[in-house]
């Protein structure tokens, strides 16, 4: 595997002499064979790498805070069309930059050198020599940047480098556009958003866009606002999806050939999501709930002509998260998230099925991805990762018919220190069924300290897979505990909007349903749980100890929302055309309950030791949360712990400062919940 990005890698660019920079192996998984079977395009394996990378912990032998601070060394690595050249982003001086390396020889021939501020989002081939850049900027600790809606255009040697769409190309155009689908070898198509107030309000375009010299005319129009588009096997634009000012999903479909968009009815229960069309043009397969799943979303095909609906695939309780097609849009496998990630084959003697099948069997005990393939179906980039394993790259060569290592994402992380995370189930007081995770410490016996970690959302969820909050924590002495309370998405519509209303209430007894439950099997000692969360997670930090003031030693809120009225008023969802709807659908519908679900307004109920953490620069959970609180506890009195950083948004991005977090986060469980901490 290669190892940590260093600077001999920067210094042979810079003098031309990549090709004979060496990278260094470090073989810490078994290479294990794979059948010789053809690969597919747009495998989706959720590997549960969108939650927040926030950092780690103090000194641990193999797991040291900075190391597990830091952001990935490679990612996103992406094989040319005819598999001769891997490109991967490599985190250099703490901004990204693009590696290109030639697959014969495994050297890097070419880095391009980007900003913090102007960053490689994500980025796809358009042809053998061409990459075509979605632009970004970080904002916190996301894991993939913001995206600025700019595109940007260059060869593998680094010559013609060019931005090709929007306010600063040669031929400028003021939207937001994404890349599509490539047209030839030298035009791609981009949905675009023309700019307005919220970048929402005006219809959603497509154009045909040159990579080479940024010529671009636009293809058709929608007649939806914030739209997102299918393309039909021939590359032509045939389905809509998109939000009225109520935040409802509406719907918009063209006959073949057309240029009219019509209205469409959906037949079914909610927001369906559009994955393939079949060979005829006219069926298209959806992820949608239909009257009878119980809201429960399945994949089905409707015909656009005749509005024929036939139901493929229902889990029974658990939403489709992704699908298995091939390149030619045909429909192979479902993949759903229960407890575990689980692949169901839809086309059984479909080659590309059983190559799918024959990963997952190889790797059982892991999240097992195909991130990029070559056009020839001969060569793959592989991914593998679990709770305990960082994620690991593999090439996959139809030739030699094997695995061959790449390159580790986080290559300083010594993944023997890490603990596994195991699924349970269980049944809140009001009898809805519950899933979540349960981290305890590698090599630990009896009941462990143990942190709470609600996530954000609320209208999210926990994965299983690999998390270096959690890790952070395990490698510590403390267990964790997670668990996707009511509001949470993928277990049906209804169990999401059993949360309306219910953020500071319903919610927060599932939460602490699930603490009960750790003390009941024996894994938390009841005198040492903390809560700690981000965003919605940081919310119900200060939230649950209102309801359940006995069980939670202490609480710690980062990047929350703590004032449920000043969501009118500030962040970005207030900004957005639909953000007032969204928010009266899904907040208490009085002010005096809102009130009442809101932390600020309940610190009376409760002594446990608060520690706020905040990002000056919030464009969610805007910072006048944060100072809201500490006002309050100001007048209260009260002692509290105290982290804000200038700069920092939805999230800590600068690897200081999460170190620092991460480093100041133990030391306050340790004073209050850990070891040696005085107990009443």
């Amino acid at each position: 595997m290669f190892s940590k990005v260093d600077a001999n890698l920067k210094e042979c660019a810079k003098q031309g002499a990549c090709m004979n920079y060496q990278f260094n192996y470090r073989q810490n998984a078994a290479t294990k064979y794979i059948p010789t079977l053809h690969f597919l395009i747009g495998f989706l394996v959720i590997m549960s790498l969108l939650t927040a990378a926030l950092g780690s912990v103090g000194a641990n032998a193999g797991v040291s805070s900075r190391d597990l601070a830091e952001h990935a060394s490679y990612s996103n690595p992406q094989l040319s069309p005819d598999g001769s050249t891997l490109v991967v982003t490599a985190e250099i001086d703490d901004a990204p930059n693009l590696v290109f390396i030639d697959i014969a020889t495994r050297k890097p021939t070419q880095l391009v050198e980007f900003t913090k501020e102007s960053l490689p989002a994500d980025y796809q081939w358009a042809n053998d020599e061409r990459l075509v850049v979605s632009m970004g900027r970080r904002i916190g600790s996301a894991d993939v940047p913001f995206l600025t809606g700019e595109l940007f255009a260059l060869n593998k040697n680094g010559k013609r480098k060019l931005n090709i769409f929007g306010p600063r190309a040669k031929n400028p155009t003021y939207g937001v556009g994404s890349m599509m689908a490539v047209l030839d070898d030298r035009h791609i198509l981009v949905q675009v958003t023309p700019y307005s107030r919220t970048r929402m309000d005006k219809l959603t375009e497509i154009h045909r866009v040159n990579i080479y010299n940024g010529k671009n005319r636009r293809v058709i129009r929608s007649d939806l606002r914030g739209a997102a588009f299918m393309l039909d096997r021939d590359n032509e634009p045939r389905f809509a999806v998109g939000a009225d000012d109520n935040a409802e999903q509406i719907i918009s479909v063209k006959a073949k050939g057309s240029r009219d968009w019509q209205k469409f009815d959906s037949p079914f229960e909610g927001d369906v999501v559009p994955v393939a069309f079949e060979e005829d043009n006219e069926t298209i397969y959806l992820i949608a709930a239909g009257e009878e799943d119980k809201s429960v979303s399945g994949i089905y095909k409707l015909n656009i002509k005749t509005k024929a609906i036939e139901r493929v695939y229902h889990s029974g309780d658990t939403d489709i998260e992704g699908v298995l097609t091939d390149p030619d849009q045909n429909l192979l496998g479902a993949i759903t998230f229960r407890n575990y990630p689980e692949f169901i084959a839809i086309d059984k003697e479909h080659p590309l099925t059983q190559l799918a099948q024959g990963l997952i069997a190889a790797f059982p005990d892991d999240n097992v991805g195909i991130v990029s393939i070559s056009d020839a179906n001969d060569r793959a980039v592989v991914s593998v990762s679990s709770p305990s394993r960082t994620p690991e790259y593999f090439l996959y060569d139809k030739a030699k018919g094997g695995l061959e290592p790449l390159f580790d994402a986080y290559p300083n992380i010594d993944d023997s220190r890490l603990s596994p995370s195991d699924a349970f189930t269980i049944k809140a007081r009001d009898g809805l069924t519950l899933h979540g995770y349960v981290t305890v410490p590698k090599g630990s016996n009896g009941k462990q300290p143990l942190v709470v970690m609600p996530h954000g959302g609320p209208h999210a969820r926990d994965y299983w897979g690999y998390d270096p909050l959690v890790q952070l924590l395990a490698v510590n002495g403390y267990a964790v505990l997670q668990v996707n309370f009511r509001g949470s998405t993928g277990f049906g519509k209804d169990f999401m909007e059993a949360g309306y209303g219910e953020w500071g209430r319903k919610i927060q007894y599932d939460i602490i349903d699930a603490a009960q439950w750790s003390i009941d099997e024996g894994i938390a000692d009841p005198d040492r749980i903390a809560i700690f969360g981000a965003s919605f997670g940081g919310y119900s930090a200060l939230q649950a100890p209102a309801l359940a003031p006995e069980l939670f030693k202490a609480a710690i809120g980062y990047v929350g929302v703590y004032d449920l009225d000043m969501l009118y008023t500030t962040g970005d969802i207030e900004g957005a055309r639909w953000g007032g709807a969204y928010l009266d659908k899904t907040l208490p519908d009085s002010e005096q309950e809102r009130r009442a679900q809101s932390p600020v307004d309940q610190l009376e109920k409760f002594d446990a030791p608060i520690f706020i953490v905040h990002g000056k620069e919030d464009f969610r959970a805007a910072f006048e949360h944060a100072e809201v609180l500490r006002d309050k506890l100001d007048d209260m009195g009260r002692p509290y712990e105290w982290l804000a950083k200038d700069g920092e948004g939805h999230g800590f991005y600068n690897v200081d400062n999460r170190t620092e977090l991460n480093d100041k986060v133990l030391v306050f469980l340790d004073k209050h919940i850990g070891v040696g901490a005085a107990q009443p």
